[in-house]
Protein backbone atom coordinates (compact mmCIF):
# COMPACT_ATOMS: atom_id res chain seq x y z
CA UNK A 1 0.00 0.00 0.00
CA UNK A 2 2.85 2.38 0.77
CA UNK A 3 4.40 1.72 -2.64
CA UNK A 4 1.09 2.45 -4.34
CA UNK A 5 0.79 5.71 -2.44
CA UNK A 6 4.28 6.77 -3.52
CA UNK A 7 3.50 5.92 -7.16
CA UNK A 8 0.34 8.02 -7.00
CA UNK A 9 2.39 10.93 -5.66
CA UNK A 10 4.81 10.61 -8.58
CA UNK A 11 1.86 10.55 -10.96
CA UNK A 12 0.43 13.71 -9.42
CA UNK A 13 3.76 15.48 -9.85
CA UNK A 14 3.55 14.87 -13.59
CA UNK A 15 -0.23 15.33 -14.03
CA UNK A 16 -1.97 16.87 -11.02
CA UNK A 17 -5.49 15.76 -10.19
CA UNK A 18 -8.31 18.21 -11.01
CA UNK A 19 -9.27 20.34 -8.03
CA UNK A 20 -12.53 19.34 -6.36
CA UNK A 21 -15.36 21.81 -7.02
CA UNK A 22 -15.50 24.36 -4.27
CA UNK A 23 -18.79 25.34 -2.81
CA UNK A 24 -19.59 28.82 -4.06
CA UNK A 25 -21.87 29.50 -1.15
CA UNK A 26 -19.35 28.66 1.61
CA UNK A 27 -18.01 32.19 1.97
CA UNK A 28 -21.52 33.67 1.68
CA UNK A 29 -22.74 31.37 4.45
CA UNK A 30 -19.83 32.40 6.64
CA UNK A 31 -20.55 36.10 6.05
CA UNK A 32 -24.23 35.60 6.79
CA UNK A 33 -23.40 33.74 9.99
CA UNK A 34 -21.09 36.57 11.09
CA UNK A 35 -23.80 39.15 10.34
CA UNK A 36 -26.39 37.12 12.24
CA UNK A 37 -24.08 36.77 15.24
CA UNK A 38 -23.40 40.52 15.24
CA UNK A 39 -27.13 41.31 15.01
CA UNK A 40 -27.95 38.89 17.81
CA UNK A 41 -25.30 40.52 20.01
CA UNK A 42 -26.75 43.94 19.28
CA UNK A 43 -30.32 42.86 20.06
CA UNK A 44 -29.14 41.24 23.28
CA UNK A 45 -27.43 44.47 24.33
CA UNK A 46 -30.53 46.47 23.37
CA UNK A 47 -32.68 44.24 25.53
CA UNK A 48 -30.36 44.59 28.47
CA UNK A 49 -30.26 48.40 28.05
CA UNK A 50 -34.03 48.70 27.50
CA UNK A 51 -35.11 46.83 30.61
CA UNK A 52 -37.48 48.68 32.97
CA UNK A 53 -35.70 50.41 35.78
CA UNK A 54 -32.67 51.24 33.64
CA UNK A 55 -32.10 55.00 33.96
CA UNK A 56 -29.58 55.19 31.11
CA UNK A 57 -32.02 53.67 28.60
CA UNK A 58 -34.76 56.09 29.72
CA UNK A 59 -32.49 59.13 29.38
CA UNK A 60 -31.49 58.25 25.77
CA UNK A 61 -33.50 59.86 22.92
CA UNK A 62 -35.93 57.77 20.83
CA UNK A 63 -33.97 58.02 17.58
CA UNK A 64 -30.76 56.65 19.10
CA UNK A 65 -29.68 53.16 20.19
CA UNK A 66 -26.80 52.89 22.67
CA UNK A 67 -25.74 56.43 21.75
CA UNK A 68 -25.48 55.69 17.96
CA UNK A 69 -27.52 57.29 15.20
CA UNK A 70 -29.48 55.18 12.71
CA UNK A 71 -27.08 56.19 9.90
CA UNK A 72 -24.55 53.62 11.22
CA UNK A 73 -26.77 50.79 10.02
CA UNK A 74 -26.87 52.22 6.50
CA UNK A 75 -23.09 52.42 6.42
CA UNK A 76 -22.83 48.75 7.53
CA UNK A 77 -25.26 47.65 4.86
CA UNK A 78 -23.33 49.54 2.19
CA UNK A 79 -20.06 47.94 3.32
CA UNK A 80 -21.63 44.48 3.28
CA UNK A 81 -23.01 45.08 -0.23
CA UNK A 82 -19.56 46.12 -1.45
CA UNK A 83 -18.01 43.01 0.12
CA UNK A 84 -20.64 40.82 -1.55
CA UNK A 85 -19.87 42.35 -4.95
CA UNK A 86 -16.12 41.80 -4.49
CA UNK A 87 -16.72 38.18 -3.44
CA UNK A 88 -18.89 37.45 -6.49
CA UNK A 89 -16.29 39.04 -8.78
CA UNK A 90 -13.56 36.83 -7.27
CA UNK A 91 -15.71 33.72 -7.70
CA UNK A 92 -16.30 34.55 -11.38
CA UNK A 93 -12.54 34.93 -11.91
CA UNK A 94 -11.90 31.55 -10.23
CA UNK A 95 -14.51 29.86 -12.43
CA UNK A 96 -12.92 31.32 -15.54
CA UNK A 97 -9.49 30.07 -14.42
CA UNK A 98 -10.91 26.55 -13.86
CA UNK A 99 -12.54 26.52 -17.29
CA UNK A 100 -9.30 27.54 -18.96
CA UNK A 101 -7.40 24.92 -16.96
CA UNK A 102 -9.87 22.22 -18.07
CA UNK A 103 -9.74 23.32 -21.70
CA UNK A 104 -5.95 23.42 -21.78
CA UNK A 105 -4.64 20.07 -20.51
CA UNK A 106 -1.14 19.60 -19.21
CA UNK A 107 1.28 18.94 -22.07
CA UNK A 108 4.05 16.42 -21.43
CA UNK A 109 7.23 15.79 -23.30
CA UNK A 110 8.01 12.38 -24.74
CA UNK A 111 10.17 11.41 -21.77
CA UNK A 112 7.55 12.60 -19.30
CA UNK A 113 4.81 10.73 -21.19
CA UNK A 114 6.87 7.51 -21.10
CA UNK A 115 7.51 7.97 -17.39
CA UNK A 116 3.80 8.65 -16.81
CA UNK A 117 2.76 5.49 -18.68
CA UNK A 118 5.35 3.47 -16.78
CA UNK A 119 4.02 4.73 -13.46
CA UNK A 120 0.46 3.86 -14.48
CA UNK A 121 1.52 0.30 -15.39
CA UNK A 122 3.31 -0.12 -12.06
CA UNK A 123 0.25 1.14 -10.18
CA UNK A 124 -1.94 -1.37 -12.03
CA UNK A 125 0.48 -4.21 -11.22
CA UNK A 126 0.57 -3.29 -7.53
CA UNK A 127 -3.22 -3.08 -7.38
CA UNK A 128 -3.51 -6.53 -9.01
CA UNK A 129 -1.08 -7.93 -6.45
CA UNK A 130 -3.11 -6.38 -3.62
CA UNK A 131 -6.29 -7.91 -5.04
CA UNK A 132 -4.68 -11.37 -5.23
CA UNK A 133 -3.45 -11.03 -1.64
CA UNK A 134 -6.95 -10.13 -0.46
CA UNK A 135 -8.37 -13.19 -2.22
CA UNK A 136 -5.70 -15.39 -0.61
CA UNK A 137 -6.52 -13.94 2.80
CA UNK A 138 -10.19 -14.83 2.28
CA UNK A 139 -9.21 -18.39 1.29
CA UNK A 140 -6.93 -18.74 4.32
CA UNK A 141 -9.69 -17.53 6.64
CA UNK A 142 -12.03 -20.16 5.20
CA UNK A 143 -9.31 -22.82 5.60
CA UNK A 144 -8.82 -21.81 9.23
CA UNK A 145 -12.53 -22.20 9.81
CA UNK A 146 -12.50 -25.64 8.18
CA UNK A 147 -9.43 -26.68 10.19
CA UNK A 148 -11.06 -25.61 13.47
CA UNK A 149 -11.09 -28.91 15.33
CA UNK A 150 -13.67 -28.44 18.12
CA UNK A 151 -16.77 -30.29 16.90
CA UNK A 152 -18.99 -29.22 19.80
CA UNK A 153 -19.30 -25.51 19.03
CA UNK A 154 -22.88 -24.60 19.77
CA UNK A 155 -25.06 -22.26 17.73
CA UNK A 156 -26.88 -21.12 20.85
CA UNK A 157 -29.54 -21.95 23.43
CA UNK A 158 -33.28 -21.34 23.60
CA UNK A 159 -35.50 -20.32 26.53
CA UNK A 160 -35.61 -23.91 27.81
CA UNK A 161 -31.80 -24.29 27.69
CA UNK A 162 -31.79 -26.65 24.71
CA UNK A 163 -28.55 -26.47 22.71
CA UNK A 164 -28.51 -26.25 18.92
CA UNK A 165 -25.67 -27.56 16.73
CA UNK A 166 -24.89 -27.38 13.04
CA UNK A 167 -21.89 -29.65 12.53
CA UNK A 168 -21.14 -28.56 8.96
CA UNK A 169 -19.69 -25.36 10.37
CA UNK A 170 -17.04 -27.05 12.52
CA UNK A 171 -13.83 -28.54 11.17
CA UNK A 172 -15.00 -29.28 7.61
CA UNK A 173 -16.18 -27.60 4.41
CA UNK A 174 -19.89 -26.77 4.38
CA UNK A 175 -20.78 -29.63 2.05
CA UNK A 176 -18.14 -32.05 3.33
CA UNK A 177 -14.77 -32.79 1.77
CA UNK A 178 -14.97 -32.64 -2.04
CA UNK A 179 -12.56 -35.60 -2.28
CA UNK A 180 -14.61 -37.73 0.08
CA UNK A 181 -16.13 -41.01 -1.03
CA UNK A 182 -19.61 -39.62 -0.22
CA UNK A 183 -19.15 -36.17 -1.83
CA UNK A 184 -21.69 -37.01 -4.56
CA UNK A 185 -24.53 -36.40 -2.05
CA UNK A 186 -23.51 -32.69 -1.84
CA UNK A 187 -24.20 -32.46 1.89
CA UNK A 188 -22.42 -33.51 5.05
CA UNK A 189 -25.17 -33.69 7.65
CA UNK A 190 -28.17 -31.66 6.48
CA UNK A 191 -29.73 -31.26 9.93
CA UNK A 192 -29.73 -29.02 12.96
CA UNK A 193 -29.24 -31.15 16.06
CA UNK A 194 -30.93 -30.25 19.36
CA UNK A 195 -29.56 -31.39 22.71
CA UNK A 196 -31.57 -31.22 25.91
CA UNK A 197 -30.53 -29.22 29.00
CA UNK A 198 -27.96 -30.64 31.37
CA UNK A 199 -28.87 -31.68 34.92
CA UNK A 200 -27.85 -28.41 36.60
CA UNK A 201 -29.84 -26.28 34.14
CA UNK A 202 -32.87 -28.53 34.46
CA UNK A 203 -32.82 -28.51 38.24
CA UNK A 204 -32.21 -24.76 38.48
CA UNK A 205 -34.41 -23.35 35.70
CA UNK A 206 -37.03 -25.93 34.69
CA UNK A 207 -37.66 -28.18 37.71
CA UNK A 208 -36.95 -25.51 40.28
CA UNK A 209 -38.07 -25.30 43.92
CA UNK A 210 -41.75 -25.80 44.65
CA UNK A 211 -42.35 -22.27 45.90
CA UNK A 212 -40.98 -20.82 42.65
CA UNK A 213 -43.04 -23.28 40.63
CA UNK A 214 -46.21 -22.21 42.49
CA UNK A 215 -45.43 -18.54 41.88
CA UNK A 216 -44.82 -19.18 38.18
CA UNK A 217 -48.04 -21.19 37.89
CA UNK A 218 -50.04 -18.47 39.64
CA UNK A 219 -48.69 -15.93 37.18
CA UNK A 220 -48.80 -17.90 33.88
CA UNK A 221 -51.31 -20.67 34.82
CA UNK A 222 -48.72 -23.41 34.12
CA UNK A 223 -45.31 -24.55 35.34
CA UNK A 224 -42.09 -24.21 33.35
CA UNK A 225 -42.04 -27.90 32.46
CA UNK A 226 -45.69 -27.74 31.30
CA UNK A 227 -44.91 -24.71 29.18
CA UNK A 228 -41.88 -26.53 27.71
CA UNK A 229 -44.00 -29.55 26.74
CA UNK A 230 -46.72 -27.31 25.27
CA UNK A 231 -44.47 -25.04 23.18
CA UNK A 232 -42.26 -27.88 21.93
CA UNK A 233 -45.38 -29.74 20.74
CA UNK A 234 -44.55 -33.20 22.01
CA UNK A 235 -40.98 -33.34 20.71
CA UNK A 236 -39.22 -32.36 23.92
CA UNK A 237 -35.77 -33.47 24.94
CA UNK A 238 -35.50 -33.57 28.71
CA UNK A 239 -31.82 -34.31 29.43
CA UNK A 240 -28.44 -33.73 27.79
CA UNK A 241 -28.39 -37.43 26.84
CA UNK A 242 -31.42 -36.97 24.58
CA UNK A 243 -31.14 -35.53 21.08
CA UNK A 244 -33.52 -34.35 18.39
CA UNK A 245 -33.03 -32.89 14.93
CA UNK A 246 -34.60 -30.44 12.48
CA UNK A 247 -34.37 -31.54 8.84
CA UNK A 248 -37.05 -29.48 7.05
CA UNK A 249 -36.57 -25.88 5.84
CA UNK A 250 -40.12 -25.03 6.98
CA UNK A 251 -39.29 -26.13 10.53
CA UNK A 252 -36.17 -23.96 10.49
CA UNK A 253 -38.24 -20.91 9.47
CA UNK A 254 -40.77 -21.68 12.22
CA UNK A 255 -37.93 -21.96 14.76
CA UNK A 256 -36.56 -18.53 13.81
CA UNK A 257 -40.05 -17.01 14.18
CA UNK A 258 -40.53 -18.74 17.55
CA UNK A 259 -37.32 -17.37 19.04
CA UNK A 260 -37.75 -14.14 21.00
CA UNK A 261 -35.08 -11.51 20.19
CA UNK A 262 -35.69 -9.85 23.55
CA UNK A 263 -34.04 -12.75 25.37
CA UNK A 264 -30.25 -12.86 25.74
CA UNK A 265 -29.86 -16.55 24.80
CA UNK A 266 -32.39 -16.56 21.97
CA UNK A 267 -31.07 -13.32 20.50
CA UNK A 268 -27.65 -14.95 19.92
CA UNK A 269 -29.20 -18.18 18.58
CA UNK A 270 -31.53 -16.29 16.24
CA UNK A 271 -28.66 -14.23 14.89
CA UNK A 272 -26.58 -17.35 14.11
CA UNK A 273 -29.51 -19.12 12.44
CA UNK A 274 -30.27 -16.08 10.26
CA UNK A 275 -26.60 -15.76 9.25
CA UNK A 276 -26.35 -19.41 8.15
CA UNK A 277 -29.96 -19.93 7.03
CA UNK A 278 -29.25 -20.05 3.29
CA UNK A 279 -26.49 -22.65 3.64
CA UNK A 280 -28.51 -24.75 6.11
CA UNK A 281 -31.58 -24.75 3.84
CA UNK A 282 -29.43 -25.66 0.83
CA UNK A 283 -27.97 -28.72 2.58
CA UNK A 284 -31.39 -29.74 3.90
CA UNK A 285 -32.76 -29.69 0.34
CA UNK A 286 -29.73 -31.65 -0.92
CA UNK A 287 -30.36 -34.23 1.79
CA UNK A 288 -34.03 -34.60 0.80
CA UNK A 289 -33.14 -34.92 -2.88
CA UNK A 290 -30.47 -37.54 -2.13
CA UNK A 291 -32.78 -39.62 0.08
CA UNK A 292 -35.60 -39.47 -2.48
CA UNK A 293 -33.26 -40.55 -5.28
CA UNK A 294 -31.88 -43.40 -3.18
CA UNK A 295 -35.42 -44.63 -2.44
CA UNK A 296 -36.32 -44.51 -6.15
CA UNK A 297 -33.15 -46.41 -7.04
CA UNK A 298 -33.92 -49.04 -4.39
CA UNK A 299 -37.47 -49.48 -5.71
CA UNK A 300 -36.22 -49.86 -9.28
CA UNK A 301 -33.66 -52.42 -8.12
CA UNK A 302 -36.34 -54.42 -6.29
CA UNK A 303 -38.57 -54.42 -9.37
CA UNK A 304 -35.69 -55.58 -11.54
CA UNK A 305 -34.89 -58.41 -9.12
CA UNK A 306 -38.52 -59.47 -8.93
CA UNK A 307 -38.75 -59.70 -12.72
CA UNK A 308 -35.63 -61.82 -12.98
CA UNK A 309 -36.54 -64.09 -10.10
CA UNK A 310 -37.98 -67.52 -10.81
CA UNK A 311 -41.75 -67.96 -10.82
CA UNK A 312 -41.38 -70.90 -8.46
CA UNK A 313 -40.00 -68.61 -5.72
CA UNK A 314 -43.03 -66.90 -4.25
CA UNK A 315 -41.37 -65.18 -1.33
CA UNK A 316 -38.42 -62.87 -1.90
CA UNK A 317 -35.71 -62.84 0.75
CA UNK A 318 -35.25 -59.23 1.92
CA UNK A 319 -31.87 -57.67 1.29
CA UNK A 320 -30.16 -55.50 3.89
CA UNK A 321 -30.60 -51.77 3.21
CA UNK A 322 -27.62 -49.96 1.75
CA UNK A 323 -26.83 -47.07 4.07
CA UNK A 324 -24.81 -44.14 2.84
CA UNK A 325 -22.58 -44.17 5.91
CA UNK A 326 -21.39 -47.69 5.04
CA UNK A 327 -19.94 -46.46 1.76
CA UNK A 328 -17.62 -43.98 3.48
CA UNK A 329 -13.90 -44.68 3.33
CA UNK A 330 -11.04 -42.90 5.04
CA UNK A 331 -9.25 -41.98 1.83
CA UNK A 332 -7.02 -39.42 3.57
CA UNK A 333 -5.56 -42.10 5.85
CA UNK A 334 -5.00 -44.40 2.87
CA UNK A 335 -3.21 -41.65 0.95
CA UNK A 336 -1.06 -40.37 3.82
CA UNK A 337 -0.42 -43.57 5.82
CA UNK A 338 -1.08 -46.30 3.29
CA UNK A 339 -3.47 -48.11 5.63
CA UNK A 340 -6.49 -47.43 7.84
CA UNK A 341 -6.12 -46.63 11.51
CA UNK A 342 -7.89 -49.87 12.44
CA UNK A 343 -5.43 -51.97 10.44
CA UNK A 344 -1.88 -52.80 11.52
CA UNK A 345 0.82 -50.90 9.65
CA UNK A 346 2.62 -52.80 6.88
CA UNK A 347 6.10 -54.23 7.60
CA UNK A 348 8.94 -51.80 6.99
CA UNK A 349 10.61 -51.92 3.61
CA UNK A 350 13.99 -53.63 3.38
CA UNK A 351 16.73 -51.26 2.37
CA UNK A 352 19.00 -51.92 -0.61
CA UNK A 353 22.15 -52.19 1.54
CA UNK A 354 20.64 -54.93 3.69
CA UNK A 355 19.60 -56.79 0.52
CA UNK A 356 23.19 -56.62 -0.82
CA UNK A 357 24.59 -57.87 2.46
CA UNK A 358 22.19 -60.79 2.52
CA UNK A 359 23.07 -61.65 -1.09
CA UNK A 360 26.81 -61.48 -0.31
CA UNK A 361 26.43 -63.64 2.78
CA UNK A 362 24.48 -66.23 0.82
CA UNK A 363 27.13 -66.26 -1.94
CA UNK A 364 30.02 -66.67 0.52
CA UNK A 365 28.14 -69.40 2.40
CA UNK A 366 27.55 -71.39 -0.74
CA UNK A 367 31.11 -71.05 -2.06
CA UNK A 368 32.90 -71.99 1.17
CA UNK A 369 32.52 -75.80 0.98
CA UNK A 370 34.05 -75.85 -2.50
CA UNK A 371 37.35 -74.35 -1.34
CA UNK A 372 37.77 -76.67 1.62
CA UNK A 373 40.47 -79.40 1.42
CA UNK A 374 40.76 -82.59 3.38
CA UNK A 375 43.85 -83.02 5.50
Amino acid sequence: MEEVRQLHEQRRELVPDPDPPEDADCSAVKDEQEVKIADSDETQIDKENGEPGNDEAASQPKGKRRGRVPSDKKKKRELEAEKEKERKAKEKEKEKEKETAQVEPVKLTNQQQKLYNKILKEIQKKEDIIKECEEEVAIIENDLREADCPRTRVLGKDRFWNRYYWFERNGMPYGGLPTSSTASAEYANGCIWVQGPDDMEREGYIDGPEDLQHDYKAKFHMTVSERKAKEENGTSVFTARQWGYISEPEDLTALIKWLDPRGFNELKLRKELINYKDRIVKHMENRKAYLNNSKEDANKKDEHIMKRSSSRIREKTPEPPSYRCLRWENTMALEELGHLHSEPPPPPRVRKQTKKREAQSEATGRGAPKTRRRG
